[in-house]
């Protein structure tokens, strides 16, 4: 039983469950500053969003392995408790069926650049600082934009937060005493979708919507590390 629980711990940290509710938030945010619609879409586009995501995010631990192995050994990955194989092969099934996802919400052409985006960055861009914060930018521009599904001076502001998120959190490693700063700079992500939503419509109702993902987002923060 001992053995079951770590394993699915070990899972949820690969797939940094609480930073699911923050990818959610975004296509969210933009289905209500759109004006909303049938629900069908809107399940499947944060469906859509929470799969590429989580996908990106173990894939992203499967190209980092020889790094973490050398400096974070307590990771699911260096730390065997998640097969590297197993590892790679969630990745890839989320991934694909973040886009088949996508396309079934006729977001086709967004869906497939946010995929290519997320596996740019993992291959390559997040090795070059400029490069890999611009990436990560507009991959959660494209996160809001499935939820628009057009351009929209939400998705920039969104953008430029995450850009300055991403700045911060390149020197977590070297300085520990920033992981705080960025949970909680991750969690506002939520807030931030939120106070969107307000601004671009004044829908209250729905700016508190989309605050409620915080909860589960902030209760999971507490025992599960969101970097």
């Amino acid at each position: 039983m001992a053995t079951a629980n770590l394993k699915l711990r070990a899972w949820a940290q690969l797939l940094r469950l609480p930073n699911a509710f923050t990818a959610v938030a975004d296509p969210l945010a933009g289905w209500l500053i759109a004006g909303g619609g049938a629900t069908p879409p809107l399940v499947l586009i944060m469906a859509a969003s929470a799969c590429l995501y989580t996908g990106g995010i173990v894939l992203n631990d499967c190209f980092d392995f020889d790094e973490d192995r050398r400096e974070r050994p307590e990771r699911p990955l260096p730390s065997v408790h998640v097969p590297r194989s197993a590892a790679w092969l969630v990745g890839a099934i989320l991934l694909l069926t973040g886009i088949v996802l996508a396309i079934l919400a006729d977001r086709a052409l967004i869906g497939v650049a946010l995929a290519a985006g997320i596996l740019f960055y993992n291959a390559f861009a997040k090795h070059h600082t400029g490069l890999g914060v611009l990436t990560l930018a507009g991959c959660r521009f494209g996160n809001l934009t499935l939820g628009l599904s057009q351009l929209h001076p939400a998705a920039f502001i969104l953008a430029a937060y995450v850009a300055v998120l991403s700045l911060i959190a390149r020197r977590e490693t070297t300085k520990p005493g920033l992981q705080i700063i960025v949970r909680r700079l991750l969690l506002n992500l939520i807030v931030l979708d939120a106070v969107l939503v307000v601004v671009f419509t004044a829908n209250w109702l729905g700016g508190a919507t989309v605050l409620m993902l915080l909860v589960p987002a902030w209760a999971l923060s507490r025992i599960l590390k969101m970097t």
